[in-house]
């Protein structure tokens, strides 16, 4: 039978670049994140300002800041919806990668047993054979 090492190998390491895939997609995912909760976050500062010095000045450039801030946090959150899906998309990559790891792992080890068993098995009849020759011979 042929040996498995150099397959798992290979599985191992399509696991680990789709892990490392992943993990990309997790960062850029996460900084669109902060920047729309940086976002809210200012918003709510400037909103807060308002309403403790309300004069018809800033509010009009408030409204104008408030319009493009909020056009920022939609198209933001659009974003993050698409990477989102790459996540899944990436999440089922692993998970199927590995799945296929994990299958030749098994067959590697089930051939190792019946390998091992087979041996054992070889061994048993010799020394067998060699007990009864030494009892025939014993017995002559």
């Amino acid at each position: 039978m042929a040996d498995l090492e150099g397959l798992m190998r290979l599985r191992r390491n399509t696991v680990e670049e789709k892990q490392k895939i992943l993990a990309d997609l997790f960062r850029n995912a996460e900084k669109l994140q902060k920047r729309k909760d940086g976002l809210v976050q200012k918003l709510k500062k400037e909103r807060e300002a308002i309403d403790n010095n309300p004069e018809l000045e800033t509010l009009t450039y408030f409204g104008a800041f408030e319009q493009v801030v909020l056009r920022d946090i939609d198209r933001l959150t659009e974003e993050l919806k698409k990477w989102e899906l790459r996540i899944q998309i990436a999440q089922d990559a692993v998970r199927e990668a590995f799945a296929d790891l994990k299958r030749v792992e098994i067959v590697d080890r089930r051939r190792k047993e019946e390998d091992s068993a087979e041996f054992k098995a070889k061994e048993t009849r010799e020394l067998d054979e060699i007990g009864l020759e030494v009892f025939r011979r014993n017995e002559d």
